[in-house]
């Protein structure tokens, strides 16, 4: 294993990870340095708290439980992380013939 690469990644180690405290709340997930997803609590003055899911800074959409936000992001996360290992898979097959 590349400690330095570990050395670097060392948040979450593949599972959601707490941060903030209190009402200002996020949860992270981090794939190594290829997927980072977020769900943070927003609190709007009046209105019902919401939580805003992301994956790489993309948004996914505003959801009334956590829960739910986080689970939207693993879909999203699982899906992507199929691809990426099936393309991986062609590329080393690819490389091997080379």
């Amino acid at each position: 294993m590349n400690t330095a690469v570990g050395a670097q990644n060392s948040m979450g180690q593949g599972q959601w990870t707490r941060w903030g405290r209190g009402m200002c709340e996020g949860w992270s997930l981090e794939i190594g340095t290829a997927f980072c997803g977020a769900v943070i609590r927003r609190d709007t003055r009046g209105e019902a708290t919401t939580w805003s899911a992301s994956i790489n800074s993309t948004a996914l959409g505003e959801f009334l439980e956590r829960e739910i936000a986080l689970r939207r992001a693993e879909e999203l996360l699982e899906s992507s992380m199929g691809l990426v290992l099936h393309d991986w898979g062609l590329y080393r097959a690819q490389k091997a013939k080379r």
